[in-house]
């Protein structure tokens, strides 16, 4: 459990999973970018009194493709950019960002829900976890898709602590740009894993169905192949592979990531 707000950490990243954003089929980075900036600066006209919530609503309704990965999940109209370096996302009818009016009651949810809401994560990941995830990450985009996927994070620690033996020193980590690039290293394949499963809507270690989704497992009995001691790894990252030589291929790379931070860590500890 931990006590980090994870939603807006800092002033470089922060975090509007639980509004949907990568619940958009059109998910990507440049993609999401896209609709926050033309929300971002059409906001700024109902800021002004030069349009009204309704207006605005009613524009990005009819601009925006809102298909959805999983349709019960649903996609907030109104996250945007916070900040002029468009490092940060979240909600433009927050108070902090209109003088203090709270506009949250135009949202989907209403101003309740959205204020009162604190995803899995929160309980979940530890604080010396998240101290080296926002160490690592000063990037919305992985930050938001990083951070909620709690298997991707525990299962990181869970297997350099245990190769090495003891648990981590966050105080460490978090002062060793070496260290940190691996853990940054790890965090990326998020968005550049080569053996994501491209077939089917997936988000994670789920793939959905219109309102169904179940977990897509690997099927190693096909693969010829012992289950490896990545899967939950795997899972997180959505991975589909052809042939056992793929598998390997993904084992190494799991492998020599945690190896190089183990080796790395072992000599900054000393």
């Amino acid at each position: 459990m931990t006590d980090i707000h994870l939603c807006q950490p800092d002033g470089a990243k922060s975090c509007a999973a639980c509004c949907g954003i990568y619940n958009y089929v059109e998910n990507t980075r440049d993609a999401l970018a896209g609709r926050f900036l033309f929300r971002t600066r059409l906001f700024d006209r109902v800021r002004e009194n030069r349009m009204s919530i309704e207006d605005y609503r009613e524009v990005i309704r009819h601009r925006e493709n809102a298909k959805r990965i999983y349709a019960t999940i649903y996609t907030c109209e109104f996250v945007g950019f916070l900040d002029e370096g468009r490092r940060k996302v979240g909600c433009l009818l927050h108070p902090l960002g209109n003088g203090g009016n709270d506009l949250r009651t135009a949202s989907f949810y209403g101003r309740d829900i959205c204020e009162g809401h604190f995803c899995p994560s929160y309980q979940k990941l530890e604080s010396h976890e998240v101290k080296i995830l926002l160490a690592a990450l000063d990037d919305w985009y992985l930050y938001g898709a990083v951070v909620t996927d709690i298997d991707f994070v525990k299962t990181f620690f869970s297997i350099v602590q245990n190769t090495l033996g003891d648990a981590l020193d966050a105080g460490i980590i978090e002062h060793r740009r070496d260290l940190l690039d691996i853990v940054s290293r790890y965090f990326e394949l998020k968005s550049s894993w080569p053996f994501r499963d491209t077939s089917r809507p997936r988000f994670g270690k789920y793939y959905f169905v219109g309102e169904e989704y179940d977990i897509a497992r690997i099927d190693y009995q096909f693969l010829g192949a012992e289950p490896s001691p990545y899967d939950a790894i795997f899972a997180s990252l959505s991975s589909f592979f052809k042939n056992k030589d793929e598998l390997n291929r993904a084992n190494l790379i799991i492998h020599d990531l945690m190896g190089d931070f183990c080796s790395a860590y072992t000599q900054a500890h000393r």
